[in-house]
């Protein structure tokens, strides 16, 4: 009895995806920490301070800024992060929501019932604004009962910060 050969047929050629995903994943995540991240920040001419200096943030700390630049149609503007234009009484309301979300306090030496926040405040204020509206600031800071609050200079300049 003659036995009939199966013949095997050739099976489809499969590939392995994992590594090829593992690779894409990699490249994603290298070229996410190799680009540079940018945030664009207000346009803010600075007041020159001889005395100005770098303070390096502490670890743990949080640093809001509020800038203070004007605005297309020539009116000062204030921002909280690089966020929408904001008012006096908006500026205190996120002040305060800000200071809650962080969520570190400190006993008031001067007032024992009261507790103050471990959030910093910097003031990037353009040198041509008046000083009425860093009094708003500082107010709205202390209502929020931030009290660690510094105004941004700097050392130097080399040009004319207005030319274009």
């Amino acid at each position: 009895m003659a036995r009939r050969r199966h013949k095997k047929m050739p099976q489809g050629v499969e590939m392995d995806m994992t590594p090829m995903i593992d690779i894409v994943f990699l490249l994603i995540v290298f070229f996410m920490v190799v680009t540079e991240l940018t945030v664009q920040q207000a346009r803010v001419v600075l007041p020159v301070a001889s005395e100005a200096r770098v303070e390096e943030p502490q670890p743990g700390s949080r640093i809001l800024f509020i800038n203070v630049s004007f605005g297309p149609d020539g009116k000062e503007m204030l921002q909280l992060m690089n966020g929408p234009a904001l008012t006096a009484e908006q500026l205190l309301i996120e002040l305060k929501a800000e200071a809650d979300a962080f969520g570190q306090w400190e006993d008031n030496p001067f007032n024992p019932t009261q507790k103050i926040s471990l959030l910093e405040v910097t003031i990037r204020c353009d040198e041509g604004a008046k000083a009425g509206i860093i009094h708003k600031i500082f107010n709205a800071c202390a209502k929020a009962f931030i009290i660690k609050v510094r105004c941004a200079s700097i050392n130097d300049r080399f040009e004319d910060p207005y030319k274009n």
